[in-house]
């Protein structure tokens, strides 16, 4: 099942493409190239490949037609459902994909006509020139019966669709689906997942930091949902950060299977699939099966990280708006210092402290992995590094954490306290500008 939007897709894009009178009058029909030459172009004269299909194909998911997902090896994700999107977010998308008007542009997608949607758009609409666009019109599919060996994001299968997650649903008696936000959930009681229970994020933090609640706490809280270490947990929401920072959560204290549903309730919906009303009862559990916390070393503290200051084999990455970066603000009304740790490199977020543009894509989904390391990677930061991700409170550091675990990297943590704990204490440093 594909999602509604890209059945909509062009009633969604009807109002972009008729303002561009070259598009309605002329038919444009971008120049095609044949696999061998399309290779040719992109591993011998490095132009843009761009796989213009589904986030989720592209990540790894095969759709109803292909035998595999994934992607062609070196290809940048732009999904045709995102043309209709705000125009800053497609700016951001485009240049941080290297989708320029200077560059000489590959496209493919499922078949000829996507390719050649995206292909006339960027002539159209973003001013690019006829002559540096390519449609390889065999697309994924026709590569992949060519015997194609496609990329995937390694940890794909953590990043679940929609169809993934229906048929869990109807197939695995034991499976628990968790709606996540903040306070008592009046979307959860009107619009939910069916059979998902709601889990308040507060319920799992502890104020005033919003440090996560001490391991007793947190195991009557679980236990309380009906979580044990075996229990297979998808969790969703509208906010991808609340949502990554309750996996988080349930890492740490050693869940051993839980996942994320890729684009949150948006996708669910979008995909077509039913909802339901009302406020889903939960079985309580009487043994959670491990000592909490299973997992401790993906969480760091605050005297971690001050004895790390000024440590070469430590990378601490600042998941915050430029803004909060360089102290012009403190990102938060509950924050009064603004400014960052000392030695922390800036690793994006959004243009503001309540965005993830730099971390998501218009539909909520998570932005391809090239996109995310093109972020870590100027600093010389490689997977087999350690990494520790930080932010305000935890919730968009969580985000990144979880992305670099899906990308491979193996030394990866949260600094749960972030730049509110670090900032309450006058003593310790700050740097800004």
């Amino acid at each position: 099942m594909m999602r509604w939007t890209q059945y909509c897709l062009f009633i969604l894009l009807l109002p972009v493409l008729s303002a561009c009178d070259s598009f309605w009058n002329n038919r444009l029909e971008l120049k095609s190239v044949n696999q061998p030459a399309m290779e040719t172009l992109v591993q011998e004269q490095n132009w843009v490949l761009v796989d213009v299909r589904d986030s989720d194909w592209y990540n790894g998911w095969p759709s109803g037609n292909d035998s595999e997902g994934g992607h062609i090896p070196g290809a940048r994700n732009f999904d045709l459902a995102w043309m209709a999107a705000d125009p800053g977010h497609i700016q951001n998308l485009l240049t941080s994909k290297g989708i320029l008007p200077e560059n000489h542009i590959v496209v493919y997608g499922r078949d000829k006509q996507d390719a050649q949607v995206l292909a006339q758009w960027l002539v159209a609409d973003q001013g690019f020139k006829e002559e540096r666009i390519r449609v390889f019109e065999e697309g994924f599919s026709g590569w992949l019966a060519n015997g194609g060996e496609p990329d995937k994001l390694p940890g794909y299968q953590r990043l679940v669709t929609p169809e993934w997650l229906d048929r869990q649903i109807q197939s695995t008696p034991n499976l628990t689906v968790l709606d996540v936000s903040w306070g008592k959930g009046a979307r959860y009681v009107v619009e939910h997942i069916p059979g998902a229970l709601h889990v308040d994020t507060g319920s799992l933090e502890s104020e005033p930091l919003w440090n996560i609640e001490e391991s007793a706490r947190l195991e009557s809280v679980l236990l309380r949902l009906g979580i044990t270490r075996d229990t297979p947990v998808v969790v969703y929401g509208d906010d991808m950060t609340a949502a990554a920072r309750v996996l988080f959560v349930l890492q740490y204290a050693g869940v051993k299977d839980v996942r994320l549903l890729n684009g949150g309730l948006e996708a669910w919906t979008g995909s077509g699939f039913p909802i339901e009303r009302g406020i889903n009862p939960a079985s309580p559990a009487k043994r959670f099966g491990a000592r909490i916390p299973a997992e401790p070393d993906i969480l760091v503290d605050t005297e971690t990280v001050e004895r790390n200051l000024g440590s070469d084999q430590e990378y601490l990455v600042s998941i915050r708006s430029w803004k909060e970066y360089i102290g012009a603000t403190s990102g938060y009304q509950y924050i009064e210092t603004a400014g960052r740790i000392p030695g922390a490199l800036w690793g994006r977020a959004g243009s503001e402290t309540y965005r993830m543009e730099d971390y998501l894509n218009p539909d909520n989904t998570l932005r391809e992995f090239r996109d995310l390391e093109g972020y870590w990677t100027p600093y010389g930061i490689e997977k087999q590094d350690s990494i520790t991700f930080y932010c305000g409170t935890g919730w968009r550091a969580s985000l990144a954490w979880f992305a670099a675990s899906l990308m491979s990297y193996s030394r990866v943590a949260v600094y749960d306290g972030g730049w509110m704990e670090w900032s309450r204490d006058a003593s310790r440093p700050v740097d800004a500008g």
